[in-house]
């Protein structure tokens, strides 16, 4: 459907600090290169994306609006652009309340399931400063949903074969080896994610963690834990802060993954500096962690039931 779009038009590429782009440039020449009927009447690129745009271009130019960033400056717009133009410019708005709003924070994500997948969405998605609003999105963050979800977009059911293109174009020598990054390409292995699994890694905890606050994390956001499996250091058996969590459904591993960081209850760590220092609740991040033949279950010391 992407490429029935791209098909015999100029293709602009841009991204927020020209890294991006530059890959995703690089991956349509070689899908061009290796599928003669499907051809573009050329690539062009944004040189140091939007970031480097607004710089050249401090009243805005073509662009419409703020650039996110992901650094702690968190977003960027036209130096010399007023805020009654910024203002004018917003078109997003918050996911929960539908007021216009432009900033994304609290690491707040799309909570739907992407039925070709059936993994979570887990699009960062905006919520306003309203105390309404706030109280939601952490009591009940199944209720987020990103623009994408509420069109109803779909990822596509199949990938490109890369593997395949790359050895038609002779950039795959014998052996394996490819051309452009030098390594050895498995051509039996997908993308390196962790399959969807019932088991959970959960990382970045505080020292001081216990089975019931980390049970509590998980049942706020509706979540319920069968088993808890401290990981520990083989040596010294001293704890850094990961553990598996069994979750008691595949539905609740689901859900507790698509938000990609749990809040542990009565946990503060300080952030900024001076007398702009505030406390601010501790998270932790989730990933799905299937069990592999050659892992074995934690030690009976490290398991913590209850």
């Amino acid at each position: 459907e992407t490429k029935e779009k791209l098909k015999n038009k100029t293709v602009m590429m841009y991204c927020t600090g020209g890294i991006r782009c530059e890959r995703a440039t690089a991956l349509l020449n070689q899908i061009t290169d290796a599928e003669p009927e499907f051809q573009t009447k050329g690539v062009v690129m944004v040189r140091g994306g939007i970031e480097r745009y607004l710089k050249t271009f401090p009243e805005g130019g073509y662009w419409k609006g703020k650039n996110y960033l992901f650094d702690k400056r968190m977003e960027q717009v036209p130096g010399k652009k007023t805020e009654e133009a910024l203002t004018n410019d917003v078109e997003s708005s918050c996911c929960l309340c539908a007021s216009p709003y432009s900033q994304y924070r609290g690491q707040h994500k799309c909570a739907m399931t992407i039925p070709s997948s059936g993994k979570t969405c887990a699009v960062p998605v905006i919520v306003c400063d309203a105390d309404d609003c706030q109280k939601l999105a952490v009591d009940e963050p199944q209720m987020l949903k990103c623009p994408l979800c509420v069109k109803g977009y779909q990822t596509p059911d199949t990938t490109p074969d890369f593997v395949g293109q790359k050895r038609k174009l002779g950039l795959i020598i014998r052996g394996g080896t490819d051309l452009v990054t030098g390594q050895k390409v498995d051509c039996n292995s997908g993308f390196n994610e962790n399959p969807i699994s019932q088991r959970l890694f959960v990382g970045k905890l505080p020292l001081t963690i216990t089975a019931s606050k980390l049970r509590l994390a998980f049942e706020n956001v509706k979540c319920k834990v069968e088993s808890i499996y401290w990981i520990i250091d083989h040596g010294t058996h001293a704890f850094y802060g990961s553990a598996f969590c069994q979750m008691a459904s595949i539905e609740d591993a689901k859900r507790a993954q698509g938000l990609g960081t749990i809040r542990i209850p009565d946990t503060f760590k300080k952030k900024g500096t001076g007398k702009g220092r505030k406390k601010q609740q501790r998270t932790a991040r989730i990933a799905f962690a299937p069990l592999r033949e050659k892992d074995k279950l934690s030690l009976v010391s490290c398991f913590e039931p209850e």
